[in-house]
């Protein structure tokens, strides 16, 4: 018997067992996948250059998952300078990107929300100053607090954080303080918010070179024949302090603990005995995953980069909406754009070639023609996948977090939850992801300890 069977060999899973095999614990992986890593992965292009299909980006806040790369001897490369194309409502404009102060750590995601919603902004004090008959009909609604503007024309948490610290030093006041109609009032005299971002800095992300999964293949290269691939989960019988694992093909593993690294909403394709409490699968219901197709083109050179651009597009319309460059020196050229939302089911059911067609008259709107053609093209729709079902992470609806987010990882017995979804801090990203390994691995090792006096 086992100490402890984990459930998955993403990073959450290598991490656990890691901690608990170092510890001197008997423990086993069981890995659904033929690969580890989980939603970490490089693929290789036809040249033999890696791109990551999964995860990829580290912030400076990120500790645990620097000290693992660090551990591990690999480069790390940072964005590039140049300007960033947004688009809304038909119109293009550039913001200077550059490196920005070692305190900022928005993402790439955060940093495209938050000029989208510097840009409707500008565009709405356009029209309370041109269209007087609109402002007065609307007025009611241009009384709401610039904070409750903020919290529903901004996605990401980063995102707000930064539009209010701009505001506050752009107005000098802070947007729950003041209302829409009047920071309209302040931006239409002449405030320019976007200025301020290249004052305060922008995206500070990180990237491996190489590629992340290079870090999950050294982690699993360490645990060795203890992982087992291919072999997945069908059923779990619980009780305090034992645990019985079926797998597809009947293998049985018996353990003392269990570490569920499956996402909240792949839970209901496990068989529980006895079932789960009712709020688990509520809960799982109410966070998908996001359900993204990420893409990479490929050329000879960075051609952007000699035009001042940083590779950085967001825009509010169209199929192919965020890019980045994500070319990891000066003779290759490597774009990276994300289908997203709604939208990005319709675009998995259309061909490769088309995708890259659609991804390519992006570029040439968003950048201009490029001077050749691409010379390879991939990508992944990770809401196919049947081991992940979507990415980047869960989404949590307002306020969900808040009311019941905690509890689904919470222990239940001889079973600990821990993944990105599962952390209580930096959910959502990698850096959760190990922590909430961290948090599980601690918690079992308590139990150990205790059972010993």
């Amino acid at each position: 018997m086992y100490d402890t069977i984990i459930v998955g060999a993403g990073l959450a899973g290598l991490q656990a067992a890691t901690t608990l095999s170092a510890a001197g614990k008997d423990i086993v992986v069981l890995e659904a996948r033929d690969r580890v890593g989980g939603r970490v992965e490089n693929i290789a292009l036809k040249d033999g250059r890696i791109v990551e299909m999964g995860g990829q980006w580290v912030s400076p806040g990120h500790e645990k998952m620097h000290a693992l790369i660090d551990a591990q001897g690999l480069q790390t490369v940072e964005p590039g300078d140049g300007d960033m194309v947004l688009r809304l409502g038909g119109k293009a404009k550039k913001i200077h990107v550059e490196q920005p102060a070692a305190q900022d750590d928005l993402s790439p995601f955060e940093f495209s929300d938050l000029g989208q919603a510097l840009l409707r902004l500008r565009r709405l004090a356009r029209k309370v100053t041109d269209n007087p008959t609109w402002a007065a009909a609307n007025d009611r609604w241009l009384g709401q607090s610039l904070q409750q503007w903020q919290d529903v024309n901004l996605r990401t948490e980063g995102g707000r954080r930064y539009f209010a610290r701009l505001v506050e030093k752009a107005l000098g006041i802070h947007p729950e303080i003041t209302t829409l109609e009047n920071a309209l009032q302040r931006v239409s005299t002449g405030v320019d918010l976007e200025s301020y971002v290249v004052t305060s800095g922008g995206v500070r992300q990180a990237r491996v070179v190489g590629g992340l999964a290079q870090l999950t293949d050294e982690m699993a290269r360490g645990l060795g024949d203890r992982i087992r691939l291919s072999t997945p989960v069908t059923r779990v019988e619980h009780a305090e302090g034992h645990v019985i694992v079926t797998c597809e093909g009947g293998d049985r593993f018996e353990g003392s603990s269990l570490v569920l690294t499956t996402p909240p909403r792949l839970l209901k394709t496990i068989d529980f005995e006895p079932d789960l409490p009712a709020e688990r699968y509520d809960m799982a219901d109410k966070i998908p995953a996001g359900n993204v197709i990420k893409a990479f083109l490929v050329y000879d050179e960075p051609w952007w980069r000699d035009r001042g651009l940083s590779g950085q597009m967001s825009w509010n319309e169209g199929a192919m909406r965020i890019t980045f460059d994500t070319s990891d020196d000066e003779h290759h050229g490597i774009l990276l754009g994300f289908f997203e939302g709604g939208e990005a089911s319709g675009y998995g059911k259309l061909s490769v070639s088309l995708r890259q067609r659609i991804f390519e008259e992006a570029i040439e709107r968003a950048f201009g023609p490029a001077p050749r053609k691409p010379v390879d093209y991939v990508d992944r729709d990770w809401l196919a996948e049947k081991y992940t079902q979507g990415c980047h992470a869960a989404h949590f609806a307002p306020g969900l977090w808040t009311a019941a987010g905690p509890v689904i990882g919470q222990p239940l017995g001889s079973m600990y939850f821990a993944g990105a979804e599962y952390a209580s801090t930096f959910n959502g990203y990698m850096e959760g992801a190990v922590r909430s390994a961290d948090a599980a691995t601690s918690a079992i090792l308590d139990v150990a300890k205790s059972s010993e006096h």
